[in-house]
C-alpha cells in the first residue's frame, strides 16, 4: 500500500523477535492492544480479563485508545498494563495514524492487537508501519451499519478490507459472527480463527437480600434485569414492552439495567410510557456486578444482533437462569432449555412468555442456573481462552511453543 507522499511514512522492516524489546530489555514479547474506546463495555472488559490472563513472565502489555476517557485506566494499570490516549478527531485523521504509528515504533512493540471499527484500520496500518512482527484483530460483534444496503457503508468496508488484508489473523469470537463477516464483509475464512470470550469465577454470589440491601433497590420482588451498554441493538426496549405482562403475573416483579449508553434517555421515556418508570430501576456504569447479578432472580439478555455476549457469562457464572434471544453467536453460548431459555429477537410477547415461565416454575429455574455455571466452567475460562490466544499470538509471530 502507497502512502502520500506528505506523510512521508516508510514501514520499517520488522524486527527480529530475538532482539531485546525497548527500554527494559527483558526479552518479553510486547503486545499493544489499539481499541476505540475505554469505557467498560463487553469488548474493552474482554480485553482487560485476557490481559489478566497471559502470562507477565512471557508478555509486556500496553493498551491505547482513540476516543472518549480512559475509564477503564485503573483496572488496565492494577494487572501492569500500560495506558495510552491516541486522540481520534475525525474518522480519518492521518495525526492519529502518525501517533499510532510513532507509540509501536518507540514501545518495540512485537505485536499489534486491534479491537472495534475504526481502530481496526489504523491499529493495523500503523503497526505495519511502525514495524512490529504481526498483527491481529478482534471481531467482537457484528455492525449492523455495515450490513446496510446504502453508499455511507462503503468507506467503513473498504477500511475494514484493507485492514484484513494487513492482518495475519482475525479472531472471531462466535461461529456465528464468522458467517456474519463471511458474508456481508467477505473477510476469508482462512484468516479467521474462532476464540470465545472467557470469564474466570469470580466473587462468590452475595445472599440475595443482602445484595439487594447493598444496592439500595426497593421491594421489587422477583427482580429481573440485564447489565451492558444501553443501545439499541441491545434490545433493551422489547425487555421493557415485555414488562406490563410479566407484572400482571407477578405484581410485585421489577427490573434492573445496569450500565450506560445513547439509548438510556429513550429507555426512560419508554418505561415512563408503559406505566412502568417506578418498576425499571437505571443504574449507569457499575463496577459491583457481583453484587447486581447475586440480586437478580433471572437474568435477561433481549439482544437484536450479538457476537458473543460477555454479560451471559458473568450472569450464567453466577448460577442464574437465562432468557436471552437466540442471535449471533448467543446459541453457542446459551443451550436453550439446558442453560435458558432463548426466544426470536424483536418479540415483547415471546420475552415475556419465557421470562414468566421461569419466574413460575422457581425448581426449573434453578435447574436451569446450575447447568448455566457447569457449562461456563467447561467451556468459557478465561484459562483457556487465553491459551488459545497465547498460542495464537506464538505462531504469528513465529515463536516456538
Amino acid at each position: 500500500m502507497s502512502i502520500a507522499s506528505p506523510l512521508r511514512l516508510e514501514a520499517p522492516v520488522p524486527r527480529p523477535l530475538q532482539e531485546p524489546a525497548g527500554g527494559a530489555g527483558d526479552g518479553r514479547i510486547r503486545v499493544l492492544h489499539v481499541l476505540s474506546t475505554l469505557l467498560p463495555g463487553g469488548s474493552e472488559l474482554s480485553v482487560l480479563r485476557l490481559t489478566g490472563a497471559l502470562d507477565t513472565r512471557r508478555y509486556r502489555t500496553s493498551v491505547a485508545f482513540l476516543r472518549g476517557e480512559a475509564v477503564l485506566r485503573r483496572e488496565f494499570e492494577a494487572i501492569g498494563a500500560e495506558v495510552v490516549p491516541v486522540r481520534l478527531r475525525t474518522h480519518f485523521d492521518p495525526f492519529c495514524l502518525l501517533r499510532l504509528r510513532a507509540l509501536v515504533a518507540r514501545g518495540r512493540h512485537d505485536l499489534v492487537h486491534t479491537h472495534m471499527d475504526v481502530a481496526d484500520f489504523y491499529g493495523a496500518l500503523a503497526g505495519r508501519l511502525g514495524g512490529a512482527r504481526a498483527v491481529v484483530s478482534t471481531k467482537h460483534a457484528p455492525d449492523e451499519f455495515r450490513s446496510r444496503r446504502t453508499w455511507k457503508r462503503y468507506p467503513f468496508l473498504l477500511l475494514e478490507r484493507l485492514a484484513y488484508e494487513m492482518d495475519d489473523a482475525v479472531i472471531v469470537v462466535s461461529q456465528g459472527l464468522a458467517a456474519f463477516l463471511e458474508e456481508t464483509e467477505r473477510l476469508p475464512r482462512r484468516k479467521m480463527v474462532i476464540i470465545g470470550h472467557g470469564v474466570d469465577g469470580g466473587a462468590p454470589p452475595l445472599p440475595r437480600a443482602e445484595a439487594r440491601a447493598a444496592l439500595g433497590l426497593p421491594g421489587l420482588d422477583p427482580l429481573i434485569g440485564s447489565v451492558g451498554r444501553l443501545s439499541r441493538e441491545k434490545g433493551h426496549a422489547f425487555l421493557l414492552r415485555a414488562l406490563p405482562a410479566i407484572v400482571a403475573a407477578f405484581p410485585g416483579a421489577g427490573c434492573v439495567l445496569a450500565g450506560d449508553g445513547p439509548s438510556r434517555r429513550d429507555l426512560e421515556d419508554e418505561a415512563r410510557r408503559l406505566g412502568m418508570g417506578d418498576r425499571v430501576l437505571f443504574l449507569g456504569h457499575r463496577g459491583d456486578v457481583t453484587a447486581i447479578l447475586s440480586a437478580l432472580d433471572l437474568f435477561v439478555q433481549p439482544s437484536l444482533y450479538e457476537g458473543f455476549g460477555m454479560s451471559l457469562l458473568e450472569a450464567m457464572a453466577a448460577r442464574l437462569p437465562i432468557v436471552a434471544t437466540h442471535v449471533g453467536g448467543i446459541p453457542e453460548v446459551v443451550d436453550d432449555q439446558v442453560a435458558g431459555l432463548l426466544v426470536p429477537p424483536a418479540d415483547a410477547t415471546a420475552l415475556a412468555r419465557a421470562v414468566i415461565t421461569l419466574l413460575g416454575d422457581p425448581a426449573r429455574a434453578r435447574r436451569l442456573g446450575d447447568s448455566a455455571a457447569r457449562l461456563v466452567a467447561e467451556r468459557h475460562s478465561i484459562s483457556s481462552v487465553a491459551a488459545r490466544v497465547d498460542a495464537l499470538y506464538r505462531r504469528v509471530l513465529g515463536s516456538p511453543a
